[in-house]
Formats: structure tokens, C-alpha cells, sequence
């Protein structure tokens, strides 16, 4: 099939076209990044339930049978990293001992929520890390306002 010079012109266009408009989708963020995005920044309270058996470690295997959950109180939200959010608190450990736990959880543009926690024992001078899990959003980690 040959084609004209008029043709080949309308035909190169709409090729172009096409592929600017996947290029555009493809940077846009997930309707559940700017669902959540959209709830934090009108004041709502936002809360994150997780469950980690259904998520996975960074080297792919399935999370621990652990689930919790917290209330967003603070955030920050950048391109790198998304919205990032964080918690600590204080506790004991399986012996008694007093310890603080640090989570910290990242919702990327693609609508994923990377959760590292580490915990830091009284008197000690570095935190140990605890786990790295990555959850898909709605399956292992649910935002509700």
C-alpha cells in the first residue's frame, strides 16, 4: 500500500499523537495516589491499615502475618518520593526491655506503599533495621478518610 504525501502526513500525526498521549498517561499518578493525596491536603483524617501478609519483601518473598494500622499526622509529598509519612513510638521488647520503633512509609506515584521499619534499644547508638516490605494499594495497604 502506497500512500501520498497528504496522507503520509495525516497518518505520521496520528502515530505522533498516540504516542505523546501513552507518554502523558504513563507519567500521570494512580487515581488512589491522588485520591489520597487529595483527602491529606483538605485537612481529612487519613488513616493506613495494613496487612503484610499480603505484601512483599524488597527480595520478593510475602510478608510477615502482622497487620496495623495509624493515622496520618504529618506528611510530605515529593516528586522522588511520593507522599511520605512517618511513626515512632515507644515500647518493650519480647524481654522486657525498652526500645523505640521507627516506620516510615513512602506512597509512590504508581500507587505502592514502601514500609521500612527499624527499632533503635535504650542506650544503643544505631537502629536496627527490621524489614523493608512493598504494598500494593488496596490489597496490603488500605487509606481511609
Amino acid at each position: 500500500m502506497q500512500f501520498s504525501g497528504e496522507r503520509l502526513s495525516i497518518l505520521l500525526s496520528l502515530l505522533l499523537a498516540a504516542s505523546v498521549s501513552t507518554i502523558a498517561k504513563a507519567d500521570e499518578p494512580s487515581p488512589k495516589y491522588v485520591e489520597v493525596l487529595s483527602a491529606l491536603q483538605a485537612g481529612r483524617e487519613v488513616r493506613v491499615i495494613l496487612d503484610l501478609s499480603r505484601c512483599t519483601t524488597v527480595d520478593g518473598q510475602l510478608g510477615p502475618a502482622v497487620q496495623g494500622g495509624l493515622i496520618i499526622s504529618a506528611f510530605r509529598v515529593s516528586a522522588q518520593n511520593g507522599i511520605s509519612f512517618a511513626n515512632a513510638h515507644q515500647t518493650l521488647d519480647s524481654s522486657g526491655h525498652p526500645i523505640t520503633e521507627y516506620i516510615r512509609h513512602s506512597l509512590s506515584r504508581e500507587g505502592r506503599l514502601k514500609v521500612r521499619a527499624s527499632k533503635l534499644a535504650a542506650g544503643a547508638a544505631e537502629a536496627v533495621n527490621q524489614g523493608e516490605f512493598v504494598c500494593e494499594v488496596p490489597d496490603g495497604a488500605k487509606f481511609v478518610w
